[in-house]
């Protein structure tokens, strides 16, 4: 189990099984977008990969809500994704202490293993925080139950 801080405002914590991903790692990973800010983890047992960024953005902040961000992210994935059968699943919610974040689930083939993902973006005052996470598709209600131990464990450690 590993506590984590984002941006020194939120807290959370990573459960066991996870271990923090090297830059070799995170490079091979072919991510979509990606930040110099935030972490990756990854538990190899369960096939589940988080990624969790966050971004000052003073313009996008003035023009976007979170949910106008994720709207965007959807469309970006999709058109990047559509040779890998990308599919939107549903939109979705997700309470990170407190503050809502909003977002999408998708799916996609990944060498001829159906992948599922969640992209949620939450803006608080000027900085957006990007939560990814990737699984199998074969796996999903075990993972999607392990993503809501790790985003129920937040809290604002610098108010809310």
């Amino acid at each position: 189990m590993e506590n984590i801080t984002l941006n020194g405002e939120l807290g959370m914590v990573i459960p066991d099984g996870f271990h923090r991903m090297s830059e070799e790692e995170i490079k091979r990973m072919n991510r979509i977008g990606g930040s110099d800010t935030g972490f990756c983890f990854s538990d190899p047992e369960r096939h589940i990969i988080v990624s969790l960024a966050w971004k000052k953005s003073a313009f996008a902040s003035l023009m976007l809500s979170s949910e106008e961000a994720a709207e965007k992210a959807e469309k970006d994935i999709g058109r990047l994704l559509k040779n890998c059968g990308y599919h939107l699943d549903d939109t979705m919610t997700q309470q990170f202490g407190g503050i809502t974040a909003d977002g999408f689930r998708y799916s996609y083939k990944a060498q001829d293993i159906m992948m599922s993902a969640e992209c949620l973006t939450l803006k608080k005052d000027k900085i957006f925080y990007y939560f990814h996470s990737y699984y199998r598709t074969e796996l999903a209600a075990e993972s999607r139950k392990t993503l809501q131990d790790i985003f129920g464990s937040c809290n604002w450690v610098t108010g809310g």
